[in-house]
């Protein structure tokens, strides 16, 4: 293989071997993330699909949970059919080449990803949640298909669907309806959040508070950052609560749009302030922590944490009859949350994952358009969000710069190309 046929690129391997390994905590955290300058630069395979050179690729924490295998098990019917994988989801490239039936881009085009494939990327017949603009929960991801020939085509060529990235290697390829085109005058350190904001706009679009509501958004990570700014430029005006751990996320939540952020290690502590803040009144069971009870409370809270810890916080200091989304992805089973207090207090409960058809301002669009717009009309709102960059050389230090956010004050750490 010639030297320019291959690229430097951080992949994950996730067969069962390894795997077990993995889970068995006999290995250390990199056994299955592998670093190589001469993989194959992957080639175009079908007609339409296009070929990406990445710019700039973002680190996920969902990335460390991969590459841990800390993750639920149900998630592995979205594991891609390639293996080993390439890593990195949220990226920003430039065109480069382009299948024959690839219509939607011309070479040079600078481009966001969106992971996964839903019906149209394949050519299948829209499957139900397709039809109903829920692409983040169609069936094709999980490998099923239509019936059709393209399916069998598919399957014959060793089977499709899947979560698949490429944000951390020199090229990705794609169905072209996998991508974005980005203005030219949102940046490549804006740009690159796509993905990310494009989740947190799902989130809030599909549970869009009233103005007169009090809302609280669990953690100031980049997920809790953009679900403040993603609130404000829906149209909420209401009073939003950010809970963050550190100053400079402090800072940040404000700046973008938060009315109040508590920073409070101590738990007894930060739910005297979260009730002191939105006139709720704690009750003290027999026995555990004190909880809201009563109309009087958060009304609704953004779990963008979503450990043990925080779903039990948010289910103890949700008012009554009020509303969680979860729609961090820190945990897998849960073992201390007492989920009895969501039926006590008649809590309704939701998730949001991925991105979907959103509505905004009378018109339905996918949640990377709508991100890509709210870029271009608001940018210096999301300047300053991308703090670190690296070479792909060093991804140990970038995965440590992202990880220990006390010491380097990392919001949104990046690979740049």
């Amino acid at each position: 293989m010639k030297k320019e046929d291959t690229m430097k690129g951080l992949k994950i391997d996730f067969s069962t071997g390894k795997a077990a390994l993995m889970k068995m905590h006999l290995v250390g955290k990199y056994f299955l993330t592998s670093f190589k300058r001469d993989w194959p630069i992957p080639e175009i395979t079908y007609p339409n699909q296009i070929r990406v050179k990445t710019r700039m690729g973002g680190i996920c924490a969902s990335d460390f949970h991969m590459m841990m295998l800390d993750i639920s098990y149900f998630a592995s019917i979205l594991v891609s059919p390639e293996n080993p994988s390439p890593m990195g989801h949220e990226l920003v490239g430039e065109v480069v080449e382009m299948g024959h039936e690839a219509s939607r881009f011309t070479i040079g085009d600078r481009v966001t990803y969106m992971p996964v494939a839903a019906c149209n990327a394949y050519g299948f017949k829209p499957c139900t949640a397709c039809q109903r603009g829920n692409m983040e929960s169609c069936v094709s991801m999980a490998g099923v298909g239509d019936g059709s020939d393209i399916e069998k085509s598919f399957r014959a060529a060793g089977g499709f669907g899947g979560f698949s990235g490429g944000g951390f290697c020199e090229y990705l390829t794609a169905f072209e309806n996998q991508f974005f085109k980005v203005p030219d005058s949102v940046s490549d350190r804006i740009a690159v959040l796509s993905e990310p904001f494009a989740i947190a706009i799902h989130a809030v679009s599909r549970n869009m508070p009233l103005n007169e509501q009090t809302i609280v958004v669990v953690g100031a990570g980049i997920i809790g950052l953009l679900i403040i700014v993603g609130l404000r430029l829906l149209g909420f005006t209401g009073r939003i609560i950010t809970i963050a751990r550190y100053p400079f996320q402090e800072q940040k939540a404000k700046e973008l749009g938060a009315d109040l952020v508590i920073r409070e290690s101590d738990r007894e502590t930060l739910y005297d302030k979260v009730a002191e803040a939105t006139g709720a009144r704690l009750f003290k069971p027999m026995v555990g922590k004190r909880g809201v009870f009563g109309n009087n409370g958060p009304d609704l809270i953004f779990d963008c944490v979503g450990t043990e810890e925080t779903v039990d916080d948010s289910l103890h200091l949700v008012r009554s009859n009020g509303k969680i989304v979860i729609v961090g992805q820190a945990y897998a089973k849960t073992k201390k949350v007492d989920w009895a207090i969501q039926l006590f207090k008649e809590v309704t409960i939701v998730g949001a994952s991925l991105y979907g058809s959103e509505t905004y301002k009378g018109k339905s669009m996918h949640a990377f358009e709508l991100s890509i717009r709210l870029f271009k009309e608001n940018s210096e709102l999301f300047s300053g969000l991308v703090t670190h960059t690296f070479a792909l050389e060093d991804y140990k230090n970038a995965f440590a710069c992202a990880v220990n956010k006390a010491k380097t004050y990392a919001i949104k750490t990046v690979f740049s190309f």
